[in-house]
């Protein structure tokens, strides 16, 4: 039996997933510097204005539903290593899923992870006291979405990252699983339960196929008519 091929995995950076991580990047360095410059009277709050895009389930329970749909914008701006990790995620898994999904339906995935993660958050709030107030900034729900999707997408089919490990698709889902859930037992924090989230429905999506495009049943060409009785072939239409 022949083995199956091993696929050097090579990042396939696209326009999109590139704007989307100067987006990112841009947003963390405002953060950044309007946090250390106290502008606007923010000096104690190290996010500045950006405080109000961050997820806090018991202000989205009082009606303040749009963070859900802002928290992924905003990152840590006292650390790089978030804004690192989200855009090596942009880069390797979201131009792959990309090609294989399209533009819209890769967006509309990331959108729904981050604001069922956060739906989820506010859930967990209301029964975990502690994080009923405490903030969440983070687009981790939407690069574990890319990365458990591109997992299972992938299959049995072995990868090398890189040429350093080689690993199926979906032996890189169970282990980015077990790293999230060690990951949520340590930190405890509500940007490892958005993550988990965003992985579940990733691994959901993941298995889900999407829609092959209707086969055309009409010829472009012209169509022929059929005449009846005799007719003298160099009477009919060339």
């Amino acid at each position: 039996m022949n083995e199956p091929t091993v696929q050097i995995a090579v990042p396939a950076f696209s326009r999109s997933m590139k704007a989307l991580s100067a987006l990112l990047v841009g947003v963390w360095l405002v953060e950044a510097l309007v946090g250390r410059s106290g502008v606007g009277g923010s000096a104690p709050d190290p996010l500045g204005p950006f405080a109000a895009l961050v997820l806090i389930p018991s202000r989205v329970a009082h009606g303040e539903v749009w963070r859900l749909v802002t928290h992924p914008f905003v990152h840590d701006p006292s650390g790089i290593q978030s804004v690192v990790w989200t855009v090596i995620a942009l880069w390797f898994f979201g131009g792959t899923m990309e090609s294989r999904w399209g533009l819209r339906r890769t967006l509309s995935a990331m959108a729904v992870a981050s604001v069922v993660s956060g739906l989820v958050l506010v859930a967990v709030g209301a029964l975990y006291t502690p994080f009923w107030v405490q903030r969440a900034y983070s687009p981790a729900a939407a690069t574990a979405l890319l990365t458990a999707a591109w997992g299972m997408t992938e299959g049995d089919r072995p990868t090398s990252f890189f040429g350093i490990v080689s690993l199926t698709g979906r032996k890189f889902t169970a282990l980015f699983a077990v790293l999230l859930a060690l990951g949520f037992l340590v930190s405890r924090s509500p940007e490892s339960v958005l993550a988990l989230v965003g992985f579940l429905v990733g691994a959901v999506l993941g298995n889900v196929r999407p829609r092959r495009a209707p086969r055309q049943t009409r010829e472009s060409g012209p169509k022929l008519r059929v005449i009846k009785g005799g007719v003298d072939p160099r009477d009919l239409p060339n």
